[in-house]
């Protein structure tokens, strides 16, 4: 039972990191402008109330397990998986960006790296939430309280200015509270083809209420339901997938971390050189291409990292000690 959950779990990450690199694909080619007016608006809304709050509720499970071994080795742990690759990617990505400036989409400054420690770049303000949230559980472990915390930061962020981080952080923080709190539960929850249509259903419903002229309508106490009916779509689907499909998600799902801090530059440099040759691709030919690429240079690189023992170097694995080994202790001499 405990193989099958962890099973699900990471085909859910599979799926989940497939979702994250079709939404910046997406939004990479409407935002270079590259074939015309946008004509995903409504499918990027879509995908945006859940794929985010997934990855927060699917950390938050593994924290119990973590934490119980003792918060000094909690935060060890993640200072090495969260928090290094967090400033390590910033800096790679940071000094890319400058590098190419003028060909990219986002523009980047030395001043910028700089900044990490309060302002992340883009996608990064994932890892600095999280390592926050991290945190947060160390100081509260009452479960009443940071219960209360979570409903406290969804209200509030309701009020706060858009595209801020503490806006991000406030409306993330009650997903990932969900998953540790309900952690074993979550493990536990079977979710058969019936429950994945009635989430479905229920998502479909939900989906009406999520602002339609807000800076960042996917980030609002009203997306709420949204979200969680999103991610139980995903759980239902996870579960229900099986053959190689199953065996191919968790794969990804495995190397989930290292697809998400590299695929934003294999997105721009396909779509950078994809308008360098000139090819006629539709808009959605793009998008398919960037995302292919995305998902599949960092899987890529995250299998010649591993086979080289190296994924610890670089912020995409903890490093794994080996006991000392002494020799056998030489027999006395007659």
């Amino acid at each position: 039972m405990q193989s099958a959950r962890v099973d699900w779990l990471d085909v859910a990450r599979g799926v989940g990191i497939l979702l994250v690199v079709a939404g910046h694909a997406e939004r990479g080619v409407v935002a270079a402008a590259m074939t015309g007016p946008p004509r995903f608006g409504t499918w990027d809304l879509a995908l945006y109330t859940f794929h985010m709050p997934l990855f927060m509720l699917l950390a938050g499970i593994n924290v119990p397990a973590s934490l119980a071994k003792g918060a000094r080795p909690f935060l060890a742990a993640k200072c090495w998986t969260v928090l290094y690759p967090y400033v390590l990617w910033s800096l790679i990505q940071g000094m890319l960006l400058i590098a190419l400036s003028g060909m990219t989409n986002t523009q980047a400054r030395w001043t910028d790296l700089l900044a990490i420690a309060w302002q992340p770049l883009s996608p990064f303000w994932f890892l600095y939430a999280l390592f926050a949230f991290m945190v947060l559980v160390v100081l509260v472990r009452n479960a009443v309280a940071l219960a209360a915390l979570a409903v406290a930061a969804l209200i509030v962020s309701g009020l706060l200015e858009r595209e801020s981080l503490v806006h991000q952080i406030t409306y993330m923080l009650p997903f990932f509270v969900i998953g540790v709190l309900g952690s074993e539960r979550i493990k536990a929850l079977p979710l058969p083809l019936q429950a994945g249509l009635a989430l479905a259903v229920a998502w479909l419903l939900a989906f009406q209420i999520v602002p339609r002229t807000d800076t960042m309508p996917y980030l609002t106490p009203w997306s709420f339901p949204a979200a969680l009916a999103g991610i139980g779509v995903v759980f239902a689907l996870a579960q229900g997938i099986g053959g190689r499909l199953k065996g191919g998600l968790m794969a990804l799902g495995e190397a989930s971390m290292s697809i998400y801090v590299m695929h934003i530059m294999a997105n721009a440099g396909t779509r950078i050189a994809l308008t360098k040759l000139g090819l006629p691709l539709p808009q959605w030919g793009l998008i398919a291409a960037c995302t292919s690429v995305g998902v599949l240079g960092p899987f890529a690189a995250h299998q010649v990292l591993r086979s080289r023992g190296l994924l610890p170097v670089f912020g995409l694995a903890r490093p794994v000690r080996r006991k000392a080994e002494f020799p056998l202790a030489r027999p006395a001499s007659a």
